[in-house]
C-alpha cells in the first residue's frame, strides 16, 4: 500500500510541473526488436514529433541500435539516429547522432529491476539556412524501472504496469561548451503506464517533464512537457542447428 501511495504522489508532482511547462511535444513512436540469439539483438525505432502550444516545429527521426549482453547485469550497445527538424521560421535542421551505451541492471528484486544507462552521444548538425556544421558531445545517464500494477505479479502477457524514469544530460565538448560555458544540460523525469498484450507486443504512454538550462548559473532555462506513446514489438529469430546424423 505504501508503494502505491508513493507512485500516486509522484504522478501528482509530475502533473503539477508539466502543466506549468512553457512548451509541449507529442511523440508517436514505433519500436521493432529482433533477437538474434541469447546475447545479440538489434532494434529499429522511429516516429513523429510535433511541437504543441509555443513549440513551433515538427520532427521525425529513425534509429538503429545493436546490443550485446555481457551477462545478466551488463549490456553494451551502439547505434545511430537521424533527426529532421523543421523549425518553420528558421528552416530545416538535420541531426546525425551516433552513440555508445552501457546498461546496468542492478539491484534486482523479485518483481522489479532498477536499470541504469550510461550513454555517450556525438551530435552533428547541418542547416538549410546556412552552410555551418555544428558538433557537440554529451553524456546521458538514465535510471528507470517498471512494475506490474499488482505488485505481487511479474510483467507478463495481459499485464498492466507502471514505468518511472529520470535522465540527466551533460555537455562535454563542441559548440555547446564553447558558447554557453555550462556542463549540466537538462533533466528529464517521466511516469507512465504500459500494457503487455503478449510476449511480442506492448504499448506504453509516458509523460515527461524536461528542464533544459542554457548557462552555468541555471537562471536561464526552458521547460517542456513530452507526451510519449510507444508501440513495441519483438521478433525472436534464431538459426536452427543442423541435425547431425550419426553413421550407422
Amino acid at each position: 500500500m505504501l508503494d502505491r501511495k508513493i507512485i500516486f504522489v509522484l504522478f501528482l508532482s509530475l502533473f503539477h510541473f508539466s502543466v506549468k511547462a512553457q512548451k509541449q511535444e507529442l511523440r508517436t513512436l514505433y519500436l521493432q526488436q529482433i533477437s538474434l540469439d541469447a546475447d545479440w539483438s538489434t532494434t529499429f525505432d522511429g516516429g513523429y514529433y510535433k511541437g504543441l502550444t509555443n513549440a513551433n516545429y515538427t520532427r521525425w527521426g529513425i534509429r538503429n541500435v545493436t546490443k550485446y549482453r555481457l551477462n545478466g547485469t551488463l549490456v553494451l550497445d551502439a547505434g545511430f539516429m537521424y533527426n529532421r527538424v523543421d523549425r518553420y521560421e528558421n528552416g530545416v535542421e538535420n541531426e546525425f547522432r551516433p552513440h555508445q551505451s552501457l546498461h546496468v541492471a542492478y539491484p534486482r528484486f523479485e518483481n522489479m529491476t532498477i536499470k541504469h544507462r550510461f550513454r555517450m552521444e556525438e551530435q552533428f548538425y547541418t542547416h538549410s539556412y546556412n552552410d555551418k556544421t555544428d558538433f557537440a558531445t554529451r553524456l546521458r545517464y538514465a535510471v528507470s524501472t517498471q512494475r506490474a500494477i499488482d505488485f505481487k505479479k511479474r510483467i507478463e502477457p495481459n499485464t498492466l504496469y507502471w514505468k518511472a524514469s529520470c535522465e540527466l544530460s551533460f555537455n562535454f565538448i563542441g559548440r555547446l561548451i564553447e558558447e554557453d560555458k555550462h556542463l549540466f544540460q537538462r533533466g528529464r523525469y517521466g511516469l507512465g503506464l504500459g500494457y503487455q498484450f503478449n510476449s511480442k507486443m506492448s504499448i506504453e504512454g509516458m509523460v515527461y517533464y524536461q528542464r533544459t538550462y542554457s548557462n552555468a548559473s541555471f537562471h536561464e532555462y526552458s521547460d517542456l512537457t513530452i507526451y510519449n506513446f510507444y508501440l513495441k514489438r519483438r521478433v525472436f529469430w534464431q538459426k536452427k542447428k543442423k541435425k547431425v546424423v550419426s553413421p550407422t
